[in-house]
């Protein structure tokens, strides 16, 4: 439900569970380089020296083989970047083999010779940090900058942290990164991100309780199910797991995609069939040509610059086998360039072998070319000239010139790699760039060589061709110049002067088609700009308006690019109508919706909405540049261009959009390339036209580990075969399917579709609390999806009684989302039943759809890993939650959740579909879910080191309970999984054999209570056959910083707080000596500590005596157990 926030935050999940093998340096440490300690992980990562240059080199963990870092360590700054090449070229011609004091020595000689260094040296020595202290870092940094083994200094020592700005830019000059996390300050050869859960000793980890007679009843029904199953077995296999024979169906991985060979057939007389098919061919178009009516369409051909260049292109293509054409708006290359190819061969009596495919970028583009086409050949469409799109097609037996999509033409690929039969294929708006487009670039280049009597032809409208021209081996180029009559430009101050229309902060606010003309919060001024904003706002400051009126000038300080201005385009459509000559008018905004919304709203215009006099078609802009659409109006007459945008933002508009491949997640691209069974997506993606960001890819790759498309050698899983036939995000895909399987269909169709639209709950600014009642109708359950579905079935009621629209108007929903959401629904079970998975039968896919619990299950299976954790907080007697996810620590919801207005969420987690960033972080629609759930229907589990201690997302997620309830859930688990799979490799498989594993984990969904709790800090203790002691937080040892640490009582309030109890008090007495001894109390129980000369450290002190007895400084991790469970039993937590 996307309702196109200021700022949205990249859609790629990436995991910062890659821990770097680091050199930590604590108060207890000596000021000495350690060998270094490592987080606890299974395999450290290394990352060379050479990413200092931001070269694409790969991360590559400790086997050896490439492992991409997070992606929030890309977020750095410029400055840093800078000053890291500058000291990379200073030093470059270093033996890295040297000893480190060696490094020492020379670098310190060389920053002698420098003044700037020189001058830092003093002003970091001026404080009470010290010389020592400086040569001391300096030897440190550098002993890291030329470990390639070593990743990171961690130091937790108070006086590091507090000169850390002063250390911060030393390392800045020596190329390295520094952040301070909290207590922790840390110095890397990469970027670091914001937040890093490793070093967060509040990040939330989950203690998980089952009600134990909910247990027995699982275990009931799981018992009965492994018992079945295993005297079973053989009849299982037979009758359940059996191969489907089905053609629609996924049956092996073997020869999925494969075409089957066709029946060998006699030569000569398939030639000679094709002989007297060609003739008829030729036959037909020489008749059509010379009637009158032909004539007269190829009288206006001629006239197109295109037919000009006929001989010179068709010549080209018969001694190339790859041209490139570039032409200008209107020149006819679209419609004309692929009748020239089809009418030669024909000509020449090749019209029945020859097999011309055209792809268009955009469905629409697909199918009016090609009617245009048939047209102009006398046809109807679907005979020589057809046209395909997903879900829709028009072609014929003898269809010899294809208009289709770059989708259809990649999903061909798939059942036929080398494209047997085809003769020429077109690629039309290459210069556009679009993700399909590159990608297709790519398998057409690898596929010319074992093809070579395939001709490839490249269209683009503008004249960067010569990019084109050298990735295919410098191919030929033809330029078509255009011709239109000249054109008159008008820029928005032009216009607000010539109408005398004023603009202020509020009639720019879009009216998205609604009929009372609602106005949008989302787009009301804020107070913080977005960034295009920004840069707008200095290009209007540094632009020269003397020949404008002020009041011109006060509504160009008042402009927003940030909204369409539905208002501005109407006023400009009633002075048009009314002032200038008779013409057609184009209106090219950014989309369907507001395409869409900008119809409904002229409809409704006194003199606009009169079909009599005014009318209204909808035309799809082409994101091509400027003078791209501006050359659309002079094509028959001179015409008018207005540009609501001013003159100084147009000049700083770039010359070229970047590329798709380039700005999107590549998650969908991925999945193809797998499909296709390419080589490594890395290596297949370097070889695009532009290719991506190395890092940006292994993320993509990571990505769909995680969610179980791709295994861990990079090959497409079971699960990742079904998301390539569906063309929608991964996450998306796999919810589908799930909800296809667990026979819960229709309201998971909702959700999916309702993901895939804009946002249909409308806030208007002034009935803006009725809104957000109307919403509440909907949200019973702390699930914005939810809500969703409930918002769906009413106005689909509603519309069996015509009543839709009060419908929508009643409950403050958008009518064109809810017809949106309704015409995806249609189409994605469309392409379920092409997968197999369902039938016809309607009823048997909604067995479950009315199991809440279940529906938020399978969210959560299709959103994870966008999980958030939900910790619960009391104060001053007011109930209160904070949220926290893996890569940025604290979030905050977004208003218009639905769970944005509680005070408190009964539900440990949160699964979210993306995140948005103003000022903060904001989670979009969100769904609150159990521990069961999450355990279920999440990502894989691993055990930790001890019993009843699982683990997922690389650590992140931790969960702590009993053995058996750990080993319960791996068990029930485990077949679950594995009932999936074979539901996948069988789609028809009947799942009324498995009914009690399904009782099962319907039954643990929806009876788990949430009755565990949130802990922080809590150890993952390492097995031992003798008790051992463990490890003393470095927090609370006595050091010479101070006693029991410098945060010491910081560290005791927030384990106590954390856990539900007040905060610890403090009474201190004098004693005879002049020293002080403090008592700390909490929950009943003091604890003294030793004397100290003041007050303040005899405090810390007696912090750190209480904190060695909760978490087991002098115990064995036994009883550090029983004291906290001891402690524990005298209050309860509110979870």
């Amino acid at each position: 439900m996307k309702d196109r926030p200021p700022s949205s935050c990249c859609a790629v999940y990436i995991p910062p569970h890659h821990r770097f093998r680091s050199v930590v340096f604590s108060p207890n440490s000596s000021n000495s380089s350690k060998n270094g300690a490592d987080f606890p992980t299974s395999a450290a990562s290394v990352i060379h020296s050479k990413l200092l240059d931001r070269q694409n080199i790969p991360v590559l963990n400790a086997k050896g083989t490439a492992a991409p870092p997070p992606l929030s360590y890309l977020q750095h700054d410029e400055k840093q970047q800078q000053r890291q090449r500058t000291y990379n070229s200073n030093n470059g011609n270093k033996n890295s083999n040297n000893q480190s004091s060696q490094y020492n020595s020379a670098y310190c000689h060389g920053i002698s010779k420098n003044g700037s260094d020189r001058q830092m040296d003093l002003s970091l020595q001026s404080g009470t940090f010290g010389e020592a202290n400086v040569d001391e870092w300096k030897r440190k940094l550098v002993i890291l900058l030329h470990d390639d083994g070593k990743q990171e200094l961690v130091s937790r020592e108070k006086k590091d942290r507090r000169y850390f700005e002063q250390i911060a830019a030393l390392a800045s000059r020596m190329g390295l990164y520094s952040h301070l996390y909290s207590k922790v300050a840390v110095f890397s050869k990469a970027p670091l991100p914001n937040y890093r859960f490793d070093l967060d000793d509040k990040r939330p980890q989950r203690e998980v309780n089952l009600n134990f007679g909910l247990l027995k009843r699982v275990d009931a029904h799981l018992g009965e199910y492994l018992s079945k199953k295993s005297r079973t077995k053989e009849s299982f296999s037979d009758n359940c797991f059996s191969k489907s024979s089905s053609n629609s169906s996924i049956v092996t991985d073997e020869g999925l995609f494969e075409q089957p060979e066709p029946m060998a057939s006699n030569t000569a007389i398939m030639e000679k069939i094709l002989w007297r098919r060609s003739l008829q061919l030729h036959a037909q178009q020489q008749a059509w040509q010379e009637s009158l009516e032909g004539r007269g369409i190829l009288e206006f051909r001629q006239s197109l610059p295109a037919y000009k260049e006929k001989d010179a292109i068709l010549t080209a293509i018969l001694q190339n086998q790859v041209l490139i054409i570039s032409g200008e708006t209107g020149c006819g290359k679209t419609t004309q360039i692929p009748q020239f190819i089809l009418e030669s061969e024909i000509d020449f009596v090749r019209g029945a072998v020859c097999n011309i495919i055209c792809t268009q970028p955009r469905r629409i583009s697909a199918m009016s070319v090609s009617e245009r086409v048939a047209s102009e050949r006398g046809e109807k469409l679907g005979e020589s000239v057809g046209y395909k799109v997903r879900l829709e097609g028009m072609r014929g037996k003898e269809t010899r010139l294809l208009f289709c999509t770059t989708g259809i033409l990649l999903r061909r690929l798939l059942i036929d790699r080398n494209l047997k039969g085809v003769t020429h294929i077109i690629v039309d708006e290459i210069h556009e760039r679009g993700i399909n487009e590159d990608f297709l670039l790519i398998v057409l280049k690898d596929l010319l060589p074992r093809r070579p009597e395939l001709k490839l032809i490249l269209m683009s409208a503008s004249l960067d061709a010569e990019l084109f021209s050298s990735y295919f081996g410098g191919a030929p180029l033809i330029h078509i110049p255009g011709f239109t009559h000249p054109v008159r430009i008008h820029f928005l101050e032009n216009i607000l002067e010539m109408m005398g229309y004023r603009l202020t902060p509020y009639n720019q606010i879009d009216d998205y088609g609604q009929e009372r003309m609602w106005k949008m919060s989302k787009q009301a001024p804020r107070k913080r700009k977005s960034q295009i904003a920004s840069a707008v706002e200095d290009a209007l400051r540094a632009a020269d308006f003397k020949d404008f009126s002020p009041q011109t000038w006060e509504s160009l300080s008042c402009w927003n690019p940030d909204c369409i201005g539905f208002n501005l385009i109407e006023y400009l459509l009633s002075y048009i109508c009314e002032n200038e000559r008779p013409g057609a008018v184009l209106v090219f905004v950014t989309g369907w919706d507001d395409i869409s919304s900008l119809k409904d709203k002229l409809q409704s215009h006194p003199i606009l909405g009169d079909p009599n006099r005014v009318s209204l078609l909808t035309c799809h802009g082409f994101l091509a540049s400027s003078e791209q659409r501006r050359g659309r109006a002079g094509r028959v007459e001179p015409g008018e261009c207005y540009h609501l945008y001013p003159r100084c933002v147009y000049d700083a508009f770039a010359e070229y959009q970047l590329p798709e491949i380039l700005r999107t997640p590549l998650q969908s691209l991925c999945l193809q390339i797998k499909s296709l069974k390419l080589e490594s997506i890395s290596e297949f993606l370097s070889r695009a036209l532009q290719s991506p960001e190395l890092l940006a890819v292994q993320n993509a790759v990571e990505y769909l580990k995680i969610i179980g498309a791709l295994d861990e050698s990079e090959n497409l899983t079971i699960l990742g075969r079904y998301l390539t036939m569906l063309p929608m995000e991964p996450k998306l895909g796999k919810m589908l399917i799930l909800g296809a399987i667990l026979n819960c269909l229709d309201p998971v169709l909702t959700v999916v579709a309702g993901l895939s639209v804009r946002d249909p709950f409308l806030t208007p600014l002034d009935k803006k609390d009725l809104a957000e009642t109307a919403k509440l109708q909907f949200s019973r359950d702390y699930s914005d999806h939810l809500a969703l579905v409930r918002a769906y079935e009413g106005w689909k009621e509603a519309e069996k009684d015509l009543a839709g629209y009060d419908y929508c108007w009643k409950n403050f929903l958008s009518a064109q989302s809810m017809k949106a959401i309704d015409s995806l629904r249609v189409e994605f079970l469309s392409l379920l039943k092409g997968t197999g998975l369902i039938d016809g039968n309607a009823t048997s896919c909604n067995t479950w759809s009315y199991d809440q619990h279940l529906i938020r299950a399978i969210i959560c299976y299709g959103l994870y890993p966008g999980i958030c954790s939900v910790v619960p907080h009391v104060q001053h007697n007011e109930k209160s939650f904070s949220l926290k996810t893996m890569e940025d620590g604290p979030v905050l919801l977004y208003s218009n959740s639905v769970n944005a207005r509680e005070s408190r969420i009964p539900y440990p987690w949160l699964v979210f579909n993306e995140k948005i960033k103003v000022n903060s972080i904001f989670l979009r629609d969100s769904t609150a879910v159990s521990d069961s759930v999450l355990l279920l229907f999440g990502g894989s589990i691993s055990r930790g080191n001890v019993d009843g201690h699982l683990k997922m997302l690389g650590g992140y997620l931790e969960f702590f309970m009993q053995p058996a309830i750990a080993e319960k859930f791996q068990s029930l688990r485990r077949e679950f999984d594995e009932l999936i799979q074979n539901k996948l490799l069988n789609p028809q498989m009947v799942l009324h054999f498995h009914h009690e594993l399904i009782s099962a984990v319907r039954l643990l969904v929806s009876e788990d209570q949430c009755d565990g709790r949130f802990v922080f800090g809590r150890q993952d203790l390492k097995p031992s056959t003798m008790p051992v002691m463990p490890p003393q937080p470095t927090l609370v040892s006595r050091t010479e910083s101070g006693p029991g640490g410098d945060n010491s009582k910081s560290q005791l309030q927030t384990l106590l707080t954390r856990a539900g109890y007040a905060a610890p008090t403090y009474k201190t007495k004098q004693l005879k000596n002049n020293q002080f001894r403090a008592t700390v109390e909490f929950n009943g129980m003091q604890i003294m500590g030793q004397p100290w000369n003041n007050k303040k450290s005899a405090e810390k002190d007696a912090a750190a005596e209480a904190l060695k007895w909760l978490i087991g400084g002098t115990k064995t991790g036994h009883d550090y157990f029983n004291h906290m469970s001891m402690l524990l039993k005298k209050s309860k937590r509110d979870h």
